[in-house]
């Protein structure tokens, strides 16, 4: 029986372990192939024809989760954060700071507490709940339970009369840990953001021609064999066959290269790429969905639903300190019970509870993202995805795109020879008035060169280049051909680097010869300099010619480099270099960021090469690698020596507490003295 494939947006997962369990629950339907991607919130299934719909959604309620209504978690998220921030920083002061006590404070943190208790824990509270049911703990637990035990032992304390309570401690709990949550939730976003961008290089409508008739209709309808017809100007919609003599295509979505190039009858020619020459005629050979720029966005988000969650670091944690606390808690109130002295075993086991309260695990980690994403900011460093540090901090080779990484993917004239008794200059204003007008990247590159010469009857030669009429003669800029002084154009061609070559000429001399290239961003060989310094491996993979690869490569110092290489090539050599960091910036350097343990974007690249990296550098400055993978370091290092703070306190005070040696009042400000142990380091990063 066919199978049909169907995604389904879950709701209400907070960590791994909560995808492993809706899937579990999804695969014991009969009919159903599930695998559940916590990074993308979604279900992968695939359905037996007969399978009820309504059936997946019972499992998915069964396991403790709902099938998702399409509302971002993040709209959903920054509401609870704001009244947790204010309505905490106002409980946290009136409970704490001596000149805003009064007899009635600690009425007012109380009214402060409630609403964050119960709406902005809310979410907490339920997926402790969930866990209980499936006898597991995860941070939600934690966070549930200290603030739960803080709450209602301060709603006793209060209606006993007692003035010093705990409710600062109920609010800033689930408040805290729900910045991380925020954080962490952004992160994952950009898995679905990058193949959104990607697959945007695909057009929506499509021309095609049917019967002799011209015809628009959703690229998605497009079917093997239908002829498509692409305007100058226009992406192709799916990969196919050229059926016109010749096309002028610029295929930088999926090289990464400027340079167009030129094809003939029969060529190949891939969706995303752009037509330069006028209308083409292309047959297709795929659909939309399943097109070389589709298989790619597959590719990412394969990687990106592999990738280790930084975040699900505190959740391991807690599936073994929650039980270890609950049980130690339960045997101090025996303990202490069996020897007569329950209101003391009591207060004891509260201790314990407040004491091991995750305050500060629940900052350890977003209170160092907060602070690196502020140092990085100042030097236009954006740490987009904070899962990525901990692969960032062990990098041992950095792999470089070229094109608009160390070179600045522009190309302009690095050289030029007049021929045929021309001088330079002339030859240059000639060729200058006949590029003028077009779209052609070789033809912008000379048309910035200043003329005083204007051209006329411009037209163009497929495949070949233009010609125009200037002062009463027909000037061809274009490839290389023959010529009456062939012998003297050879022997300037032979003198040339490894370049994009023009040659300008007319009534059949070759009057000039125009090198073109891209230049290497300043810096850039400082940068790969630097690296090495670090003790880092560099490499180098581009889309463009093996010959200008190895020069960029042996001019910047760079260990190993591969041209002429493909997306799907790229994306191979980084998954075969472990702990690389990939740098690029093109749409088809996309796949290698996601797969990539992690990535750095240049801010001026495609969105979707954003999109998918850990890194984003907004000054496009390569100055700011180094930067980026020092920040990194030393924010992964800061985020473990956090962790030790916030267990340090509870390893050395709940036995402490347990032998009621430290009472509830004590117990809190040893666990906010914690919390503030853990901000003062996360500080250390702007030094």
């Amino acid at each position: 029986m066919p199978k049909s494939l169907t995604e389904l947006e879950i709701e209400g997962m907070t960590c791994t372990a909560c995808a492993r369990r809706v899937e579990k629950s999804l695969n014991k339907v009969p009919g159903v192939s599930a695998y559940v991607d916590f990074a993308t919130e979604k279900a992968h299934l695939q359905l037996d024809s007969a399978i009820d719909l309504e059936l997946v959604r019972k499992a998915v309620s069964d396991a403790g989760y709902k099938v998702g209504e399409g509302k971002p978690e993040l709209q959903a998220l920054k509401p609870k954060l704001w009244i947790g921030v204010v309505l905490s920083i106002l409980a946290m002061a009136f409970a704490m700071i001596p000149q805003l006590s009064s007899s009635y404070s600690h009425w007012l943190v109380f009214a402060f507490a409630t609403p964050v208790f119960f709406y902005v824990a809310a979410s907490f509270h339920i997926a402790a709940l969930k866990n209980l049911r499936h006898l597991s703990s995860t941070m939600d637990t934690l966070v549930s339970l200290g603030s739960t035990v803080a709450y209602a032992y301060s709603v006793y304390l209060i209606f006993s009369g007692m003035h010093h309570t705990y409710f600062e401690v109920a609010a800033v709990v689930p408040t805290v840990v729900l910045i991380g949550r925020y954080i962490e939730v952004r992160a994952r976003r950009s898995a679905t953001d990058s193949v959104r961008a990607l697959l945007s290089a695909i057009p929506q409508k499509a021309t095609i021609d049917r019967d002799g008739q011209r015809i628009e209709i959703e690229t998605a309808n497009i079917k093997k064999g239908d002829l498509v017809l692409i305007a100058a100007g226009e992406r192709v919609p799916v990969d196919g066959k050229l059926e016109s003599l010749n096309a002028t295509l610029d295929t930088s979505t999926l090289t990464g290269e400027s340079l167009p190039v030129e094809l003939v009858s029969g060529a190949s020619i891939t969706a995303g790429s752009t037509s330069l020459s006028g209308e083409i005629r292309v047959l297709a050979t795929s659909t939309s969905t399943s097109s070389r720029l589709s298989q790619i966005a597959d590719l990412v988000r394969e990687a990106t639903s592999q990738k280790t969650k930084l975040a699900s670091l505190t959740d391991r944690i807690s599936a073994v300190f929650v039980p270890t606390v609950i049980l130690i808690a339960i045997i101090t109130f025996l303990v202490w019970g069996l020897v007569g002295e329950w209101t003391t075993g009591f207060e004891a086991a509260v201790a314990v509870l407040v004491i091991a309260c995750p305050c500060a695990l629940g900052i350890a980690v977003p209170m160092s993202l907060v602070v690196a994403t502020s140092v990085g900011a100042k030097r236009s460093v954006v740490i987009r995805n904070p899962d990525s540090l901990r692969e960032l901090a062990i990098t041992k080779t950095v792999i470089f795109d070229k094109t608009g990484t160390l070179t600045d993917g522009e190309l302009r004239v690095v050289n030029s020879k007049g021929l045929g008794g021309v001088g330079a200059a002339s030859m240059l204003a000639y060729a200058a008035a006949v590029e003028v007008g077009s779209k052609h990247p070789v033809a912008k590159a000379l048309s910035k060169l200043s003329s005083a010469k204007q051209a006329s009857e411009v037209r163009e030669v497929p495949g070949v280049g233009l010609s125009g009429m200037v002062d009463g003669l027909e000037v061809f800029v274009g490839k290389p051909g023959s010529y009456l002084n062939q012998t003297e154009l050879d022997e300037a061609i032979a003198l040339t680097g490894p370049n994009t070559l023009v040659v300008v000429s007319w009534e059949g001399w070759a009057h000039g010869l125009i090198e073109l290239s891209d230049e290497i961003r300043p810096g850039a060989k400082e940068v790969v300099s630097e690296l090495k310094s670090l003790g880092l491996s560099t490499m180098m993979l581009s889309g463009d010619a093996e010959k200008r690869v190895a020069q960029v490569a042996t001019e910047l110092g760079v260990d190993q480099y591969f041209g002429a290489v493909s997306p799907e090539q790229k994306l191979s050599k980084v998954r075969d270099t472990p702990h690389s960091v990939m740098v690029g910036d093109g749409i088809n350097d996309v796949a290698a960021l996601s797969a990539a343990s992690s990535s750095i974007a240049m801010g001026s690249g495609a969105h979707a090469a954003q999109a998918a990296s850990s890194i984003t550098i907004l000054d496009d400055s390569p100055s700011s690698i180094p930067f980026a993978l020092k920040l990194a370091k030393r924010t992964h290092r800061n985020i473990f020596q956090n962790l030790g703070w916030a267990f340090g306190y509870n390893i050395l005070l709940i036995p402490v507490a347990a032998m009621g040696l430290l009472n509830p009042m004590l117990a809190g400000a040893a666990m906010a003295f914690s919390s503030v142990s853990v901000v003062a380091n996360a500080l250390r990063l702007k030094f």
